[in-house]
């Protein structure tokens, strides 16, 4: 019994040993999200479970049109948030390119139509959606 809690002990000790410095590792990994100075805006609409995946497909298309299309570059993911909204998630440099994107966004008619589409295949309007604006610190 003595000889079994031993070696209990020491492979307990042995991996703490070998573990340790790998989680203290993984968390000085972790980055911030958006350094200071970003903007995270958020887009979130309602969406029956029947239409997300169609919403979500459009989405994408309309990320990928900005990628090609933009003037001013900016990270944008989809997604579908708890409660089932829709929407997608970009990060900006600065309020200056936000506001540099808003109004590219505003002036592009396809950009606008896109936006229009992801709004109908919900049943809602683009005017339903919530676009929340967090500035990273």
């Amino acid at each position: 019994m003595k000889k079994q809690y031993l070696s209990v002990a020491i492979l307990s000790t042995a991996l703490t040993i070998m573990v340790a410095p790998a989680t203290a590792d993984h968390h000085e990994l972790i980055m911030p999200l958006a350094k200071a100075g970003q903007l995270i805006v958020t887009y979130k609409g309602e969406c029956p479970s029947g239409a997300v995946d169609g919403a979500i497909a459009k989405v994408k298309e309309t990320i990928a049109y900005e990628r090609k299309n933009s003037p001013v570059l900016y990270a944008s993911s989809p997604g579908v948030w708890a409660g089932g909204k829709v929407g997608a998630v970009d990060v900006h440099e600065s309020k200056e390119a936000m506001d540099k994107a808003f109004a590219w966004q505003a002036a592009d008619a396809t950009w606008s139509a896109n936006y229009d589409e992801i709004a109908a295949s919900c049943g809602v309007t683009v005017a339903d959606f919530e676009v929340s604006i967090f500035e990273a610190r």
